[in-house]
């Protein structure tokens, strides 16, 4: 008898069990089959991927770098999709956080030493050669004081040919202006280019501080100055030659694919001759800067004859 109970117990209490799991797996609850086969929509790059990308579990930073060439594009060249995965917050942890904040002391401590002396900073002194405003010894030259522009007709002034004075304005001013700007838009750089894995050199960060002040959207937009570093570095190029091909090729237009610079011509050839012009200039212009801190250094490391006389 006890065991018979003991089996209707059993038989009565599977039955309300079976309910509740057949209740639950319909009333809009998760369905952890479902999430576990559920894969994630895939996102589109390219109209024409490279015909050279062999494997298809490359990642999206890699697919979305079009091959390049040193000659102006063809209007067949495949556009890059302008939408993005939706971003969904992630669950920072104690190391992400530390290293985050160390990475934004670091940007700052690189942003600090470059801009460091204002005027007579290495920016200012970079720049300023590139414009035709300072020499390569960092003196300030006629423009310096005031030219008009030959692309626009708007007056310049000071190191970097600032344009947004008004005529109560000095050149001093027009640098401390511009020198808040730049430093602004640098951070803009640092970020990206650390976002992006890329340990900017010297040179690189100078020549994308220099195409801000000249063109902001070639060096900050979607599709500009560190995106195409990146596909240079991706493509093995260094030093001087990969800064001349992001620099030129940052005036490709992302959305249209055709050249964006009507001061420069609209052409590659005139693009890369006037951006080889100002890399030139600051390669020369750093190189003066940087005796000029040896020369300095090695004096001030030399004992004074006085010390040295003996009584």
């Amino acid at each position: 008898m006890k065991k018979f109970l003991l089996v209707a117990v059993s038989l009565i209490t599977m039955f309300f069990g079976s309910a509740k799991i057949a209740h639950a797996s319909q009333s809009g609850l998760l369905d952890f089959g479902d999430a576990i086969s559920a894969k994630p929509a895939s996102v589109g790059i390219a109209a024409n991927p490279p015909s050279n990308s062999s494997a298809s579990s490359s990642s999206v930073a890699q697919a979305a770098t079009p091959e390049l060439s040193f000659s102006p594009p063809s209007q067949k060249t495949a556009r890059l999709e302008n939408k993005q995965p939706e971003k969904k917050a992630a669950l920072v942890t104690p190391h992400q956080s530390s290293r985050q904040s160390f990475a934004s002391s670091a940007i700052a401590d690189s942003i600090n030493a470059i801009f460091e002396g204002g005027s007579n900073s290495i920016v200012a002194r970079t720049v300023g050669h590139a414009e035709g405003t300072r020499s390569v010894d960092g003196s300030k030259t006629r423009a310096y004081y005031g030219h008009v522009d030959p692309g626009n007709g708007v007056w310049n002034l000071g190191s970097f040919s600032y344009q947004h004075c008004d005529a109560s304005c000095t050149p001093d001013e027009a640098d401390d202006r511009q020198l808040r700007r730049l430093r602004s838009q640098s951070q803009v750089l640092a970020q990206r280019a650390d976002s992006n894995g890329i340990r900017m050199t010297l040179e690189e960060k100078l020549n994308g501080i220099d195409l801000a002040n000249q063109a902001p959207l070639a060096a900050l937009d979607q599709g500009g100055y560190v995106d195409w570093l990146r596909a240079a570095h991706q493509k093995g190029l260094t030093g001087s030659n990969a800064v001349l091909w992001a620099r030129t090729y940052s005036f490709l237009n992302p959305r249209t694919q055709t050249w964006d610079a009507p001061g420069l011509g609209n052409r590659y050839d005139s693009i890369a001759y006037d951006q080889e012009r100002r890399r030139a200039a600051i390669a020369s212009a750093l190189e003066n800067h940087n005796q000029q801190r040896s020369q300095t250094a090695r004096s001030d490391s030399m004992p004074s004859t006085v010390a040295q006389l003996k009584y």
